[in-house]
């Protein structure tokens, strides 16, 4: 019986707990890897790859050039009037990242589903608001070209917060924050919350394939950043002189007279804002400093989002323990008493609670209480009958004055012990007094 018991405690939390971490693993399983090579890969015909998308490109008129890293985009013979795509911003390195605000103003950047810590290194004026297991379709709710063009399209899974106003201007705002465009430095960046329109697989659900080519095609060249793995370090500009290497520690910027080109997709009221000059990285710290209010903060972003997943769990198998042994599982079952107590005994032990605790009153009502309950049934009163009524009653068939039996059944708490122990016998004695009245009274049929 006890190894029945213990099954039914343990199994239905552990059923849960495996219910939830193979859910877990399938969900993991079935995300793409960043690092597999037919991510987002121009080349790739794979459901994750994105040979559809660039032959949409090039079919609109756009020269598609692939490249292997960063570094490699910010060439001298691709600066200006391009299209930067990021397929996976994740695996950019940091400096990289901060210097697209210093990308001339005809350049445009497209980051495909950037983390909150690629944000959080990169210096960018927004941070994630939310991110959900899946993409899901949405309507623009914007003007921006591309957005309203596409109409409603699977990118809704990671919001973006507000762009920092006194760092850069957000420009656009689309598919309740899936779609964020701001400018960085004379740049115009885009925020993609979702690589599902970019797929095979999903570029031809809802309107994901426009969508993807509206924002690929503002510019004749599109500079596709094939990268599939941690980029190393920008190499020092002597070293890489030495090797010929490119050195994109510094790239071109616009020069005093430079206008920032708008994006045609924007609206007329957005496109027209331009800024003075592109910020460095200091100023960018100190403007984001000065205007976000509280920075985020870095403790969600020490740990993979994978550990709050598997606290969440833990959490949840904790509380199914506590309440598998909280809450009787199946029906009474009956067990003899180890020993058997004496009546005797029971009161000796409640009455010294009651002197240990000093609580005159409470045992004083306690006599009270079972003393007027066995008086209502000698006397045959009704429940509930008030004190008065009680009280008229007891005298007449003790004999005591109302008054004593007031003081005796109703009276107030005793001031000590000597007191207590006088209650108790007075309220004896008034019991017995009516007892022996009702035996009294009966018919002897002897």
């Amino acid at each position: 019986m006890r190894q029945r018991r213990w099954l039914r405690l343990v199994v239905p939390p552990v059923a849960v707990v495996l219910v939830l971490i193979t859910g877990l693993v399938l969900y993991q399983w079935e995300q793409p890897d960043e690092e597999d090579p037919a991510y987002l890969s121009p080349t790739s015909t794979a459901d994750i790859g994105a040979s559809t998308l660039a032959e949409r490109v090039r079919a609109a008129g756009v020269t598609v050039t692939r490249v292997g890293s960063t570094a490699d985009a910010f060439l001298p013979q691709y600066r200006g009037d391009v299209t930067i795509l990021l397929t996976t911003p994740q695996l950019v390195h940091t400096e990289y990242l901060r210097q697209l605000a210093l990308l001339p103003g005809t350049t445009r950047v497209v980051a495909v589903e950037p983390s909150r810590q690629t944000l959080l290194r990169g210096q960018l004026p927004l941070t994630v608001g939310r991110r959900a297991f899946a993409g899901s379709v949405s309507a623009p709710g914007c003007d921006y070209r591309p957005a309203a063009e596409a109409g409603p399209a699977g990118i809704l899974r990671t919001r973006y917060g507000p762009v920092n106003p006194a760092a850069e201007d957000e420009l656009a705002r689309c598919y309740d924050g899936s779609l964020v465009v701001f400018s960085r430095g004379f740049t115009t960046m885009t925020l993609v919350g979702s690589a599902d329109p970019f797929r095979n697989d999903r570029i031809g659900e809802a309107g994901n394939a426009t969508l993807a080519v509206g924002l690929l095609t503002t510019r004749p060249r599109l500079i596709w950043v094939d990268l599939h793995h941690r980029e190393a370090p920008p190499k020092a500009p002597e070293q890489a002189r030495a090797t010929g290497a490119p050195t994109p520690t510094r790239a071109p910027t616009a020069g005093p007279t430079a206008v920032p080109t708008p994006d045609p997709g924007l609206p007329s009221s957005t496109a027209s804002r331009t800024r003075g000059a592109p910020s460095t990285s200091a100023e960018d710290e100190q403007q984001q400093g000065a205007g976000s209010g509280e920075p985020p903060n870095p403790l969600w972003d020490a740990f993979p989002a994978w550990t709050y997943v598997a606290a969440a769990l833990l959490v949840v198998a904790f509380l199914l323990y506590a309440l598998a042994r909280a809450r009787r599982m199946g029906g009474p079952v009956a067990e003899p008493l180890p020993v058997v107590v004496r009546a005797g005994e029971t009161v000796t032990g409640r009455g010294r609670l009651y002197h240990r605790a000093r609580a005159r009153g409470e045992a004083l009502a306690t006599l009270r209480a079972a003393a007027s309950a066995r008086l209502t049934r000698l006397l045959r009163l009704a429940p509930g009958t008030d004190r008065a009524a009680v009280v008229t009653t007891v005298a007449a068939w003790s004999g005591w004055p109302s008054d004593a039996v007031g003081e005796t059944l109703f009276g107030p708490p005793p001031e000590d012990d000597e007191a207590l122990v006088a209650a108790a016998v007075q309220l004896e004695a008034l019991t017995q007094a009516v007892t022996e009245a009702v035996i009294a009274e009966q018919p002897d049929f002897s």
